[in-house]
């Protein structure tokens, strides 16, 4: 395929040489830079964004300063991955993709607004090397391009799904009613899970778990967590220790003290996924592990193309309603706001921050 403008106009012509990106330059210090617009080499695509939804490690980068972990920033760094758009131009070497072709991209070859040289908090992105199916993934014409975007959040909890190699029949906890949280029930329900017992502190999170297809809500503070897995999913003993029902406990939260507290009771066999980021150490009773036979799993989602098509998917085909799960639509020029908002747990759910189309 050739190398291939958008319709009518030149790139020169369609937009100026440069363009707005967010970009981290330290701690709490998030600025709109202006940068280059990537220029388009034969193996590459260049998508012009509709949609980028703003995550939780968006806003922990910010917080940190950069990627975390006590690395230092050397250089600026573009945030925004979960994202779709449409296809602007074409290296002349790529194969299955055209100019025009709405698309969702998987953001984990290029590390795409994880360390990666671009983030999608930004009016165009650059693919290179794109792959069609793998990196660029058509979506129908049907499927709105910010619902398309959620690809990218759906295939992390999916991904834990997996990890916890969870059954239709299984009795399984969500510590979180996060986006992520929020995410693995909607996976949940499309692989026909019923029995979803989801905990958070915000009655609002836990409201959204509801119509999303949760089963029950527990808010423990005001109801013991244990006592209410227990009432909901049963409760037995085995060698004198007491246990509850669950049998995949998935942990899209990140504290520390309700995964202890499922822990000491989890039940002969049980698997555990941790998809949330703890950051600090928390210390394992490795007897009862042993006892119980129990797993523990991380789950970074990573490597899943297969799982981000799956989520495609599930979207277009319209089976499951996600409508709950957008909370508020942003404008990229209040990107600020965008992040203000999605910083309020109780307030907000999935953020989106929308882009102007032009012809």
């Amino acid at each position: 395929m050739s190398e291939s403008d958008g319709p009518g106009l030149s790139l020169g012509q369609q937009y100026a040489a440069t363009m707005p990106s967010a970009r981290v330059h330290g701690v709490g210090d998030m600025r709109v830079d202006q940068v280059p617009v990537p220029e388009v080499g034969p193996r590459d695509v260049l998508v012009r964004i509709s949609a980028t939804g703003v995550c939780g490690s968006d806003l922990g980068y910010v917080a940190a300063g950069g990627l975390g972990g006590g690395a230092p920033l050397i250089e600026p760094l573009p945030i925004g991955h979960e994202f779709a758009g449409i296809v602007e131009k074409v290296g002349e070497q790529v194969s299955g993709i055209r100019p025009g072709q709405r698309c969702a991209v998987n953001p984990d070859a290029g590390l795409i607004g994880g360390g990666g040289p671009a983030g999608a908090f930004a009016p165009f992105i650059l693919i290179p090397d794109a792959r069609a199916g793998a990196d660029i993934c058509p979506i129908p014409d049907s499927l709105p391009l910010e619902k398309a975007a959620l690809a990218e959040p759906l295939s992390v909890g999916l991904h834990g799904v997996n990890i916890g190699r969870v059954q239709p029949g299984d009795k399984v906890v969500i510590l979180g009613a996060g986006p992520i949280g929020l995410c693995t029930i909607i996976c949940l329900r499309r692989r026909g899970v019923e029995d979803i017992l989801v905990a958070d502190l915000s009655d609002a999170r836990l409201e959204r778990a509801r119509q999303l297809g949760a089963a029950v809500m527990v808010n423990p503070s005001r109801e013991p967590l244990v006592e209410a897995v227990g009432k909901a999913h049963g409760t037995g003993e085995r060698f004198g220790m007491p246990y509850v029902g669950s049998d995949v406990i998935i942990d899209a939260a990140g504290a520390q003290p309700p995964l202890a507290e499922l822990l000491d009771v989890a039940k002969f066999r049980a698997r555990i996924v941790i998809v949330a980021l703890h950051k600090k150490p928390m210390p394992i009773n490795l007897w009862k592990m042993m006892a119980n036979e129990f797993s523990i799993s991380g789950s970074i989602a990573t490597d899943r193309e297969d799982e981000f098509n799956e989520c495609l998917q599930m979207l277009a085909s319209g089976d499951i309603d996600v409508d709950p799960l957008i909370s508020h639509r942003v404008e990229f020029a209040q990107l600020d706001e965008a992040f203000r908002i999605a910083a309020d747990t109780d307030a907000s759910a999935k953020v989106i921050v929308t882009f102007p189309q032009t012809a």
